[in-house]
């Protein structure tokens, strides 16, 4: 059983860095860029009060634990919040990559403020980051996934990951592996139009209902919107999807999904727009559990 109340006491430098949240420290309290919306300046206070780590985010009026945090940044339910924060707080830091599961310690930097960078983005190669796309059920790999080296800097430590990833509409990466899920850079959505004149666009949510759709259609044409998170269901995005005569929906079912499928709905006029039903809580789910997928029209 998981002791939830253990996960609030995680150190504050993994839990930012894991998540992708630029951050410096200010007297006894760090101040932590919301990098999963549009934000320029710091926003998230955190502090630590009786053993566990407290935050305050003033630029959307969330607070809570980390477990509230992770709902927030990634997007995640509760019960999957406390599964990310479980595997990050169980999570060996070695000084070797021979297993290619863990960061290890480089030496010693002069930098003292959180930092991720991507070093090097290639086509996915790695056997490890293979069987986990299969554990997904994905064999097909589409040109826009690649593979992301990338590392962490700390204070005086720099450590190396690498990860599954693609690249967003603001420059940033979204992120992945078996410990993992973040951005590197600014979170928003990302856009894959060989040819905007094909039709239909799929919209999705995350990565792997990406990769679902490019594992089902991988022999037709079409275009596909990931938003990496509702939140990045921004004007840009209703102005792409308007320029289709079909759009088809396959958020995740429960209330952001829901509500990012009601705003196209509301806004989009002049397309016929379409949703990817099944029972699972997202489209990638609903694959590994072979449900029954069937399309519908909404409007």
């Amino acid at each position: 059983m998981i002791d939830t109340e253990k996960l609030k006491t995680i150190d504050a430098e993994i839990v930012l860095n894991t998540l992708g949240l630029p951050y410096k420290k200010t007297g006894d309290r760090l101040m932590a860029l919301a990098a999963y919306r549009d934000e320029n300046t710091a926003s998230i206070s955190i502090q630590k009060r009786g053993g566990k780590w407290l935050w305050k985010d003033f630029g959307s009026g969330k607070g809570g634990s980390w477990i509230d945090l992770v709902m927030s940044a990634l997007n995640l339910n509760y019960v999957d919040a406390i599964k990310f924060l479980n595997n990050i707080g169980n999570a060996e830091v070695n000084d070797e990559r021979r297993k290619g599961k863990e960061n290890f310690f480089l030496g010693r930097q002069e930098k003292k403020s959180s930092e991720i960078k991507a070093t090097d983005v290639t086509k996915v190669a790695d056997l490890e980051l293979i069987n986990y796309l299969r554990s997904r059920r994905v064999s097909f790999i589409p040109d826009w996934l690649k593979q992301i080296d990338y590392k962490v800097i700390k204070d005086n430590k720099t450590y190396l990951n690498f990860a599954v990833g693609i690249k967003n509409s603001a420059g940033g990466y979204a992120v992945r592996n078996t410990k993992i899920k973040m951005n590197i850079g600014r979170s928003a959505y990302s856009l894959f139009a060989p040819d905007a004149k094909k039709e239909p666009i799929f919209t999705v949510e995350g990565l792997f209902d990406g990769l679902t759709v490019a594992e089902k259609m991988k022999d037709k044409d079409y275009n596909l919107i990931i938003l990496n998170s509702t939140e990045n269901l921004n004007n840009k995005v209703i102005e792409v999807l308007s320029g289709y005569k079909f759009i088809i929906i396959g958020f995740d079912n429960d209330p952001a999904g829901i509500n990012a499928e009601n705003e196209i709905i509301e806004k989009i006029n002049n397309s016929e727009i379409y949703k990817l039903k099944f029972r699972a809580n997202d489209l990638n789910e609903a694959w590994v559990l072979e449900e029954k997928i069937e399309i519908v029209k909404l409007k």
